[in-house]
This record gives C-alpha cells, structure tokens and sequence, in this order.
C-alpha cells in the first residue's frame, strides 16, 4: 500500500483545533506495545543476571549458559524490531524518493526531476545571456577607451598648437581647448574603467555579476593534506580514510600515528 493511499494513525478526519486524541508518539507506543513489552522484559531479565554476578564477571558454565540465551534473545528481538521499523519506514522511504526524483532536492537533485531541469535552463540562460552582456560591456568599455585617446591625442595637438603659435590669443585659446580634451579623456577613461561594472537592466530583467571564488585539482598527488588545508579535514573524515586503509591493508601498511590492531569481540549464534 502506498503511504498516500494508507489511513493516518490520527484517524481519516482531521481532528481539528481543540481534540483530545493522543500524540503521535503515544499513539506508536500504543500500536507496538507488544515489542515494548519484550524489551522492557529482556532489559529486567539482563539486569537481573547483571546483579546476580560476582564483582560483575561470569563465574561458572550456568552464568554463562545465562548470558548466551540472554545475547542470543536480544538478537532476536533487535531483529523483530528492525523489521517492524522497515515495514512502517519503507513505504514512507519509498515515496519520499519518488517525491525527491520528481521534484528534486536542493544538494543534488536528481537529473531529471523538475528541480534539476529549471536549474539547468536557468544556467543555460545565465550563461547565454551572460556571455552577451559581456561582450556588450566589452564593446562600450573599448568604445569609451577609443574616444578617450582620441581626446588626449587631440590635447596634445592643441598644446603642440598652443606651443607653435606666435599669437598670444592663439595660444590661450588654444591651452583652453587643451585643457578641455584633457578633461573629456579623463572622463572617458573612467567611463571605459568602469563600462564592465554594475548590473545590466533590460525591459525582460537584470543581469548582474556574482563573483565568487572556486578551484579545479590541477595535481592531485601534489596536494598537501598536512598544509593549510588540514584545518579543515574533520576528524570524522580522517577516521573513514583510516577504516578505508585498514580494511584494505591489515597491518601491513603501517601509518604514521595510528595504531592497527586486531580486535577480538564474541559472537552469539
């Protein structure tokens, strides 16, 4: 039955503001009450053979007869619970990937759920309509930069102009339109520096620059795991790598720091 399809545990209706019926936790207590009552049973007779023990170690063959069917009950009943868990749980889990592989997640969603394709058009478009911008914005700073050396160039002839006339009203006008081209290429100048700045605004939307920093591995045998970058491997991370080696390399690859040994545990069957 698909948990869509399954009667809640609060009942078909929904019960509405001020009711009296039960909490969900309870309503679980009360509907598994059975395996509650085994533990609770095993978890009585354990501690009892517990108090029963000298100094808190098996003396002899009928401690230990007792503690082998105590170990062996709690299997049992650690599998009936594990069941019970899965046959509540699964459907539940079942859908819920059903749900994730339409909709999607936001980490990472699955390649063809609703979620993953928007992101995908909505990168295309970003891209495309990025890379136009930028050119847009590479033409209007080259523009700017144009006019702004045709500007000093014509400064520069005015003051050659200035330097070569021999009339002095010449000459002033002539530094004054100088000093004027010299300011409308400083003006441009900065027009051109600052042409690839600033938010694009279109009559559809606006396209602005987020910047952010990102990294490819160029070498990985050339990453020092020992450098900066060992503040930020968690312990968690080191250990899993540990596990890893361990089971693939026993003791015979020793590491620098850590102890491999060989642990021994009883098992009951």
């Amino acid at each position: 039955m698909r948990v869509s399809d399954a009667p809640s545990l609060l009942g078909p209706d929904d019960p509405g503001i001020g009711h009296n019926k039960a909490p969900v936790s309870e309503i679980f207590m009360e509907v598994h009450k059975d395996l509650i009552t085994e533990v609770e049973a095993l978890a009585a007779r354990a501690n009892a053979a517990k108090d029963s023990l000298s100094d808190g170690k098996v003396a002899n063959d009928n401690e230990r007869d007792t503690w082998v069917s105590i170990g062996l009950a709690s299997k049992k009943i650690a599998k009936q619970v594990c069941d019970r868990r899965d046959g509540v749980t699964g459907p539940i889990r079942d859908e819920l990937n059903d749900w994730n592989r339409l909709f999607g997640v936001n980490a990472n969603p699955h390649p063809e759920s609703l979620h993953a394709r928007c992101l995908r058009i909505k990168n295309a478009a970003e891209s495309l309509a990025g890379a136009y911008a930028d050119e847009q914005r590479r033409k209007a700073a080259a523009e700017a930069a144009a006019k702004a050396e045709a500007a000093r160039q014509e400064a520069q002839r005015k003051l050659e102009e200035a330097a070569a006339s021999e009339s002095e009203i010449v000459a002033d006008l002539a530094l004054q339109e100088a000093e004027k081209a010299e300011h409308r290429a400083k003006h441009l100048e900065a027009q051109a520096l600052g042409a690839g700045a600033g938010p694009v605004r279109t009559e559809a939307g606006t396209i602005s620059e987020r910047k952010s920093w990102d990294f490819r591995i160029v070498d990985v045998s050339k990453v020092d795991l020992n450098g900066p970058l060992r503040a930020h491997i968690g312990i968690d991370v080191i250990e899993k790598a540990i596990r890893a080696h361990v089971r693939a390399n026993r003791d015979t690859v020793p590491l620098t720091g850590v102890e491999i040994f060989q642990g021994t545990k009883a098992q009951l069957r």
